[in-house]
């Protein structure tokens, strides 16, 4: 289980200062100033150009307030998360110094192991929905059945994964190496996945770092529905955040789609990756999850399965052909 910290989220001025900077920083996303919107007549004008100013004056306001929770947010996340192994699963749209940034975080947090795995684009399209699902269920881990009435591909692919990606309740590994080395490989030789060799190991939380978690091309709104569904399904074993930019609670983004649909509330979500104080967000989400029973790392080992010997790593070496 994970270690309790007492003040965890009220150490003092520290606490004070992430609460008040926070939330100048997070309510500057409700001003939308001048999108999409027509103004006419002298009033109206006049309204525009005090919408503006305002908008601008709170982007002030929150840059401030970002500062003060840079500042702060290793102090007030300090050891929460000290026995709590975390996966990024990234987007292709995921801000690159976001992903750096929320990684940084969680080791200050204390989390002995940060891992990344990369959705593609392919993952999040229409048009490879049908193979996702084909690669997805002919590799499945042993022991792993899917919900006969969720046929949606990112759905199948996120429960095909859980066992791979998440550790059980009892902080043991639920799929064996050769399994996640199967699921995981014909993923990547598919082209939906990319990861490093040798860094796959189930963890106790996934972060998935997206910014609208849209897919491209003509029917972009498949994409936030596959990686909505891939989090649903995922979080039914285990701590999940969606953390994105604002957009991605707006206009057919992941978060919006998450929020409104019939699961909404069993996936954390977090809509301001890009600024200090969401970041602080996600950290604190999975300290909450967890704290509400989800499974936690315990004592589980990084690497080695607890059915392997003793001189059997838990992962193919990186210079192997055997795909992880």
């Amino acid at each position: 289980m994970a270690k309790k910290r007492s003040g965890a989220w009220s150490v003092g001025v520290a606490g004070a200062a992430l609460g008040v900077a926070a939330g100048s920083a997070l309510g500057a996303y409700v001003l939308a100033p001048e999108g999409g919107i027509e103004w006419g007549g002298g009033q109206a004008a006049e309204e525009r150009d005090a919408a503006i100013v305002e908008r601008d004056a709170a982007n002030v306001r929150a840059d401030a307030a970002n500062a003060v929770v840079e500042d702060v947010a290793a102090q007030v996340v300090d050891g929460s998360l000290s026995d709590v192994p975390v996966l990024l699963v990234t987007t292709p749209d995921a801000d690159a110094a976001a992903v750096d940034a929320m990684e940084a975080l969680l080791g200050d947090a204390g989390a002995p192991e940060v891992t990344r795995l990369g959705v593609t684009s392919k993952f999040l399209s229409a048009e490879g929905a049908d193979e996702l699902k084909d690669v997805a269920t002919s590799a499945l881990p042993a022991g792993t059945t899917l919900d006969v009435d969720r046929r949606d591909p990112g759905f199948q692919a996120g429960q095909a994964l859980s066992p791979v990606l998440l550790l059980g309740e009892d902080a043991g590994e639920r799929a064996s190496v050769a399994d996640r080395r199967l699921l995981l490989g014909s993923l990547r030789d598919a082209g939906f996945i990319e990861y490093e060799d040798g860094t796959m190991r189930p963890t106790a939380a996934i972060v998935v770092v997206t910014g609208a978690g849209t897919g491209e091309g003509e029917d972009a709104a498949a994409g936030s529905r596959i990686l909505a569904d891939f989090a649903e399904a995922l979080s039914a074993d285990g701590t999940v955040v969606v953390a994105g930019d604002p957009e991605a609670a707006r206009d057919g983004g992941v978060i919006e789609v998450l929020e409104s649909s019939d699961a909404a509330g069993s996936v954390a979500t977090q809509p301001a990756i890009g600024d200090a104080a969401g970041r602080v967000g996600v950290v604190r989400a999975i300290v909450e999850r967890k704290g509400a029973g989800a499974a936690s790392a315990g004592e589980a080992p990084a690497g080695e399965p607890a059915e392997a010997p003793a001189d059997q790593p838990a992962e193919e070496p990186a210079e192997t052909a055997e795909p992880e």
